[in-house]
């Protein structure tokens, strides 16, 4: 039985259940799944998943100087222990350096080194031409539509 045949039923004994609430909620959480999937396959010939291509973006960006892993953690929405896998991993690698940081000596910096920067610059193409292809099934009109929603489901369900 396809799924929305199932929530149909669900929602044939429940009819309390908000049916299209359900069905949007369930398209979203695939949508996401399966992009994630195509960028990790974009990934994969330069030996990347998506998190680390995005930790090491965010790292290259240097946009408020080093970032430590609390910032990542937060940024990737993981938790402790999968930013200290990646790291690990990372470093491992040598994409990225974890220095003792100078403000606060119980703390950590992460800089990205020129590996992992030369690195995440050759994904670049890979990735944006996955989410280009995303995209392109969505009609160009209701893309600013669609960005908008996105955008408030974002913020309504975001920590204040």
């Amino acid at each position: 039985m396809e799924f929305e045949a199932r929530i149909e039923h669900i929602c044939a004994t429940n009819p309390a259940a908000p049916r299209d609430a359900i069905i949007a909620s369930r398209r979203l959480f695939r949508a996401a799944h399966l992009l994630e999937n195509r960028i990790n396959a974009a990934l994969a010939p330069h030996g990347l998943d998506m998190r680390e291509y995005l930790a090491l973006t965010l790292l290259a960006s240097e946009v408020d100087g080093p970032m430590r892993p609390t910032e990542l953690s937060i940024t990737l929405d993981a938790t402790r222990t999968q930013i200290t896998r990646l790291l690990d991993a990372l470093e491992k690698r040598g994409l990225l350096a974890r220095s003792p940081s100078p403000t606060d000596r119980r703390g950590l910096e992460l800089s990205v080194t020129d590996a992992g920067r030369a690195l995440q610059k050759q994904a670049v193409p890979s990735v944006y031409t996955a989410y280009e292809a995303c995209w392109t099934l969505v009609d160009p009109d209701l893309q600013p539509m669609l960005l908008a929603a996105l955008g408030s489901i974002d913020r309504g369900l975001s920590p204040a």
